[in-house]
């Protein structure tokens, strides 16, 4: 009986049972009025995400099907990559249970999931690239994709020099591919520029938003113990799954030594832009959904099932003190 839910929990029916359960708890959230609007206009050229849908039944669509789509590519990763080493679909629904524990974060479109779903799409064309002696069309691609977030969003700049880290972790960096990420950078401001839609002199500092000073106290508590409980299980976890990474082939060590700077570069960045909090949350939540199924794919003893329900339940908890 009890192997049996561990497999269910690990199986395709558990993650959409996890998702039905996220896309109802975020519905309610809305119905009842629950979804804070999220302030912040921080892209350096091109407005930010924040403000390109009115807040709304529409806004909440998209961004849900956004968090459908982020949880498809866990589900993708492993599948193509086999980085878990075995078929586990757990962090797939973990993640939506972990982002429904912050309704406002998922109940309204904005440049936090749009953020989380283009660094996983390029973490997917990334390990594509695996040892390619010639992979200048994917990186080009990243790099593209990477710099046009950075017009809309400040917090992408980070990620880029992670990707460069990762193109030698996948052993594909070398002058053609470092050429390939200049193009991508240059490109959409080459364009941007070219046609007239920005200029070099519109180029605006960032206007920092403290988010903290848009919400009450009840919100602003809420959505940092959110980031400091997901930021002490990421770490937690990606610990314990290293040390199990070390036995792994070269390729594998690679895509999952990515995936852990790529955790700890976000937790890290929850921490130094913390008045930016609520855009690094959704790929925070997605790292540690990984980490989280990884940990347990790799050990399903027949009562592991009740550490799987005590981390949802954490995020059960937390979506039930948003409600209050």
């Amino acid at each position: 009986m009890e192997h049996n839910f561990v497999r269910f929990l690990h199986s395709r029916f558990g993650a959409m049972s996890m998702m039905a359960i996220a896309i109802i708890a975020v519905v309610v959230s809305y119905c009842l009025g629950n979804i804070e609007d999220l302030p912040g206009d921080t892209g350096l050229w091109l407005p930010s995400a924040n403000d390109w849908m009115t807040p709304g039944i529409a806004s909440m669509f998209v961004n849900v099907l956004l968090n459908v789509l982020v949880a498809g590519m866990l589900v993708l990763l492993n599948k193509w990559f086999n980085v878990l080493r075995t078929m586990s679909d757990l962090g797939a629904g973990v993640f939506l249970i972990m982002q429904m524990s912050e309704p406002s974060l998922m109940g309204q479109f904005y440049g936090g999931t749009l953020m989380c779903f283009i660094v996983l799409f390029s973490t997917i064309v990334l390990y594509c690239t695996y040892n390619q002696p010639y992979p200048r069309q994917p990186i080009f691609l990243i790099f593209l994709l990477l710099t046009v977030g950075t017009m809309t969003q400040y917090a992408y700049i980070a990620y880029i020099p992670i990707f460069l880290l990762g193109c030698a972790q996948m052993r594909i960096f070398g002058w053609k591919t470092l050429m390939a990420a200049i193009i991508g950078v240059i490109t959409p401001i080459w364009i941007m520029v070219g046609f007239g839609f920005v200029s070099f002199s519109s180029l605006e500092v960032p206007h920092y938003v403290n988010i903290f000073s848009a919400l009450d106290s009840h919100d602003a508590l809420h959505i940092i113990s959110v980031a400091a409980i997901t930021g002490v299980l990421a770490i937690v976890m990606s610990i314990l799954n290293l040390l199990k990474v070390f036995n792994y082939n070269s390729k594998m060590r690679a895509y999952n030594g990515f995936l852990l700077v790529l955790s700890v570069v976000t937790t890290l960045m929850v921490v130094i832009d913390y008045t930016n909090l609520s855009i690094y949350i959704p790929l925070l939540n997605c790292c540690t959904a990984f980490q989280v199924g990884h940990f347990f794919a790799l050990n399903r003893s027949k009562r592991s099932y009740i550490a799987i329900l005590s981390v949802i339940l954490i995020y059960v908890a937390l979506y039930c003190w948003s409600l209050t």
